[in-house]
């Protein structure tokens, strides 16, 4: 290859990026092609609109993070029992079927939270990019209820949208999901997925889980 002199070579956060944007794509890939599937082994369709009560909303966006490969050593094709008793690196067990808050339960919010592969944002619509994950605030006293997964994002007056279960919607609007906030995901963070902050002390959390969503059918 000719290098002239005084060229400039690429950054290497190019790379990185680059790299983040393709695992951000694979999550958006997988949620596209399965918004609408009966269960997580059933690919038949169901109508939009239409209610999926053998696969719900967090099973359906922690398959889609699998099948990026941000969920060390899930496949987004494993069993339902893989995602509900998910033994994480860090010790803890959690269960990814969950998104209502559920003391003293570790759900899929608490695993994008511990791992660092989430960090949320609050309400930020116009941040949204896809792969990141929505989670809305509707339970008792403004808890967890819901998730869906950004596919696209704002575009002039047009607000970000989401794919969901347990009601299958496609490229609803992200306001829909209000109260909503934004956790934005870092596809790179992998790399040091766990990894206890500086100065922490290092005692995993109580090996619990939940058998499933409290809160029932969801938008």
């Amino acid at each position: 290859m000719l290098v002239l002199a005084g060229a400039a070579t690429p950054a290497p956060a190019a790379t990185v990026d680059a790299s983040g944007d393709l695992l951000r794509a694979a999550e958006v890939d997988w949620a596209e092609q399965h918004w609408a599937d009966t269960a997580w082994n059933d690919p038949t369709p169901v109508a939009f609109g239409a209610d999926q009560p053998k696969y719900q909303c967090a099973e359906y966006v922690a398959r889609a993070l699998a099948a990026a490969g941000l969920v060390p050593g899930l496949r987004a094709d494993d069993s339902q029992d893989s995602y509900l008793h998910y033994a994480a690196p860090n010790g803890t067990t959690y269960d990814l079927l969950l998104i209502s808050d559920l003391p003293p339960y570790h759900t899929l919010y608490d695993y994008l939270m511990d791992s660092r592969l989430g960090t949320d944002v609050g309400d930020q619509p116009g941040s949204a990019r896809p792969g990141d994950v929505v989670v809305t605030y509707a339970g008792p006293d403004g808890t967890r209820s819901h998730t869906g997964l950004v596919v696209t994002a704002q575009d002039g007056s047009a607000e970000p949208t989401v794919d969901a279960h347990n009601r299958a919607r496609w490229h609803y609007g992200y306001h829909y999901y209000a109260p909503s906030h934004l956790v934005r995901i870092h596809p790179l963070a992998l790399s040091h997925v766990f990894d206890p902050e500086p100065g922490a002390p290092d005692v995993p959390a109580p090996d619990v889980w939940a058998p499933q969503d409290p809160s029932g059918p969801q938008v």
